[in-house]
């Protein structure tokens, strides 16, 4: 071995960061990125949780436990009767209401007081922000009548149960994720690949359109996606019994719209890369927003505010909430219209964009 010749070897390979300058500012800027995006999501604490308030108490403890709900966990919205309020939580409006009845003073006197929260049981880590919210601030309030002893919490379940897993809540979002990955990579490897090789010029002999090898190509991963989530969907059922609530088909339309939309990002890319290294480079651009601000492994709840609107201009976001709201709530196509609509919108723009790209380079 001649050390020499090692050097040669390095200072070749080094050499394709300076006449690359995209990759050069990949190697730097993405560690960086991954390190603000990582220190501003992950470890975040549940907060501004849409919650309806409905105090009907005649007495001065209602007011006064309302009063003590503070903080940021809870976004407070007063609302007129209880039947309203757990109306909203079964449309999704809000993720709870506390319902405060008329004689509640007068039953907390008697130590017998009971404070009803409907619940969206959907997502076990604001259920029980929700809830220890509401003990903590009972105990504040009722202090010096008895204490948080005389107060009973009755949770109503809208929506799952008390016996609601995290990964129930889990699942879905690891589906949309596994898709994403399958279906953007795929489609950026396969495209570049092609057009490295010459056989998009050989392709473009012939009378094919550059709409029909997009399509075609994403026929052939939307197959591959729906198989992949299938075989994830079964595994999750018969190894940890996952709720599934809904419609399976519903499920599979969801995979299968959001697929083809991953494959036009991915055709996007890949008809901006000169070669396969640059491709790669996309990947970690997509994945990383989606894994932290798609609201797989955590709630859009747990997202800093001024960085929660970037997460509604995350596709996975769409695709997550559609599944889980299908998988635990038991929704049907009416129930995530604007779910459906965002991600045929995102399906639609990058397979255009896709077609328009890919006949430039015809």
């Amino acid at each position: 071995m001649r050390l020499h010749r090692v050097g040669a070897v390095a200072r070749k390979s080094l050499s394709q960061f300076r006449h690359d300058k995209r990759t050069l500012g990949f190697v730097v800027g993405m560690p960086l990125l991954m390190v603000i995006a990582f220190g501003y999501t992950f470890g975040g604490q549940v907060h501004d949780v849409r919650t309806l308030v409905v105090n009907a108490d005649l007495g001065p403890m209602g007011a006064r436990l309302v009063a003590n709900l503070t903080g940021d966990t809870l976004s407070l919205v007063s609302s007129a009767d209880p039947a309203s309020a757990r109306s909203q939580v079964e449309d999704g409006q809000a993720w709870a209401a506390i319902w405060l009845p008329q004689n509640f003073s007068q039953q907390l006197l008697l130590r017998s007081a009971t404070l009803i929260v409907f619940l969206d049981g959907s997502s076990p880590p604001i259920v029980s922000a929700v809830l220890a919210t509401v003990r903590a601030s009972a105990e504040k309030a009722l202090a010096g009548a008895g204490g948080a002893a005389a107060l009973s919490l009755s949770p109503d379940y809208v929506y799952g149960s008390a016996d609601t897993r995290f990964i129930d809540s889990f699942a879905p979002g690891v589906i949309a994720l596994a898709v994403l990955m399958v279906s953007t990579i795929f489609s950026v490897i396969l495209i570049v690949r092609e057009k490295t090789a010459g056989m998009l010029e050989r392709l473009f002999s012939t009378p094919l359109e550059p709409l029909e090898l997009v399509l075609g190509q994403a026929a052939a991963l939307s197959g591959v996606a729906v198989a992949q989530s299938a075989v994830i969907l079964v595994a999750a059922i018969a190894l940890f019994q996952v709720q599934i609530a809904g419609s399976v088909l519903l499920v599979f339309a969801l995979i299968l719209l959001f697929a083809v939309g991953n494959q036009g990002l991915g055709m996007v890319a890949s008809a901006a890369a000169r070669n396969e290294l640059q491709a790669v480079q996309f990947i970690p651009l997509v994945l990383f927003p989606s894994i932290l601000l798609g609201g797989i492994f955590y709630p859009l709840e747990a997202i800093p505010g001024g960085l929660r609107p970037l997460a509604y201009a995350v596709p996975t976001t769409y695709a997550a909430d559609a599944m889980r709201s299908v998988m635990l709530r038991g929704w049907g196509v009416g129930d995530i219209g604007i779910d459906l609509v965002a991600l045929a919108l995102y399906a639609l723009v990058t397979m255009l964009a896709a077609t328009v790209l890919i006949r430039r380079q015809a």
